[in-house]
């Protein structure tokens, strides 16, 4: 069976990722996820930067990406190739690389590997040296190698010009002293892909360098309740399953010194929720009107907006719900998908809605703080009223996290883990196309990319406005419920 470098990667996180990748693809959940259009917008920027390059045809049946690949290394007058693919096969093995660039110089043929980060990292080093392998036993000479990355220190001006957007980095020197190691890893991992499924605990592993799609299989037959869901408990979890213990219920009692995590384990031996009294005593206090606030933000690697740099939190979208004293509860939104930048009117909007009087109530205060400090500097003459804002706000997870635990929370203290728990009334499995942030992120880079019909963007519009409304809503039944 052939690996590619795809597959190698997911081996060198995971052997059973790599062995289900290969045996059981069916068994993957993957999402059309926004790290992943943006892999396909930086490419594309990325190679503008090299205006003679060649494209080889990697996805048409009629083509073939490696006859192709060698007609353009024959053909001299040929200086950049993107996507030159390279097979090796002997009686053991088979081995497959595309490239993103492959250049000619005087000296030799250099790779250029491009990423959408913003700096080298381990798994940059693991994916070029994957490759340095794949040519090497192929027969072609690299004499450098290079990692083309986004420029952190990057602002945007306008006019389309994406000139010091990029920073290549010779990482020549790395990918040579990690050979030896992938080298020895890879005919492990050969072997692997004919054996028997590897049991493998789910971890921090399973999460970095990249979130596996295989996770919700490995958690359908894994114990109920993993100790990998300890709070801040990789370390812990890790010595836990090296001792043969994968479930939180039968942890030894003097095992744990993290009260939190102590608590955790107790109240799901127990197998009931716990909610404490002082949940009530801070909740029930907050003045009205109360305002539950939620953002939704966009991040571009590629910045498509005057004076923003990469990955830069841009908001694009918020839902308040309203309650008065007498127990009233109104909904008010702002979406902006036109494309343009929104932030004056998200910040406008923002004001005339949260009024100068009642807590604003969110969930994890560091994000929108951040947001609303941002804008603040962003627009001086709305600085005042909008750090005003921030002086009212009122963090609920706090209160949640020390007040509140139900074992199907897994260890978790997030909105989505807590709501089904405490009001199951309430299910983002319920809603349209958008259940989650990442989903928002991607049904956004969706209407503005402007491939969608009207229709289409209208329906895609309502679920990011209902997904940001449950969210806020969320946040009302949870005080609602802990005050009962």
């Amino acid at each position: 069976m052939s690996l590619n470098k795809t597959d190698i990667l997911a081996g060198l996180q995971c052997e059973k990722h790599l062995f289900l990748r290969k045996n059981h693809p069916e068994r993957a959940k993957i999402n059309d996820s926004p790290a992943a259009v943006t892999g396909r917008v930086v490419q594309e920027h990325a190679r503008r930067t090299f205006p003679d390059g060649v494209l080889v045809e990697r996805h048409r049946r009629d083509v073939d990406p490696l006859a192709q690949t060698r007609q353009l290394m024959q053909d001299s007058s040929i200086q950049t190739i993107f996507e030159a693919g390279f097979q090796y096969q002997d009686d053991q093995e088979a081995l497959e690389a595309f490239v993103d660039v492959l250049e000619r110089t005087k000296q030799g043929w250099v790779l250029t590997e491009i990423k959408s980060g913003t700096r080298v990292q381990d798994k940059h080093i693991d994916d070029v040296t994957i490759q340095a392998l794949i040519l090497a036993r192929s027969g072609i000479p690299i004499t450098r190698y290079n990692l083309m990355h986004i420029n952190p220190d990057f602002r945007y001006q306008g006019d389309h010009d994406y000139s010091q957007l990029f920073l290549r980095e010779d990482i020549t020197d790395s990918v040579r002293a990690h050979l030896a190691d992938i080298a020895s890893r890879l005919s492990d991992l050969e072997l692997l892909v004919s054996a028997q499924e590897p049991v493998k605990q789910i971890g921090s592993h399973c999460k970095n360098p990249f979130p596996c799609p295989f996770m919700r299989y490995c958690e359908s037959i894994g114990p109920r309740y993993p100790v990998y869901g300890l709070p801040n408990g990789a370390d812990a979890a890790r010595k836990l399953i090296g001792q043969g213990i994968i479930d939180i219920r039968d942890i030894p009692p003097d095992f744990l010194t993290s009260e939190t995590q102590q608590r955790v384990r107790n109240i799901t031996i127990q197998g009931q929720a716990e909610l404490l009294p002082g949940a009530k005593q801070i909740l029930a206090g907050l003045e009205y009107p109360r305002y539950y606030l939620d953002f939704e933000c966009i991040q571009f690697a590629i910045p498509i907006w005057k004076n923003t740099r990469p990955y830069d939190q841009l908001p694009f979208q918020w839902s308040c719900h309203i309650v008065s004293a007498n127990g009233k509860l109104l909904h008010a939104e702002f979406l902006d998908v036109s494309g343009d930048d929104p932030r004056r009117a998200f910040a406008k909007s923002l004001l005339e809605v949260c009024a100068t009087q009642g807590p604003i109530i969110v969930y994890n205060q560091a994000f929108e703080k951040r947001i609303i400090r941002e804008l603040s500097r962003m627009f001086p003459d709305l600085s005042d009223a909008l750090y005003a804002l921030n002086e009212r706000i009122f963090d609920l997870l706090p209160v949640v996290r020390k007040n509140y635990y139900h074992p199907d929370m897994k260890g978790s203290w997030s909105i989505k883990k807590v709501l089904p728990c405490l009001a199951p009334e309430l299910r983002y499995e319920s809603l349209g196309t958008v259940q989650d942030g990442t989903m928002a992120q991607a049904v956004y880079l969706d209407i503005i990319s402007g491939k969608r019909s009207g229709n289409e963007c209208e329906k895609l519009k309502k679920d990011l406005l209902a997904y940001c409304a449950l969210d806020t809503l969320a946040m009302v039944r949870i005080v609602e419920k802990m005050i009962q």
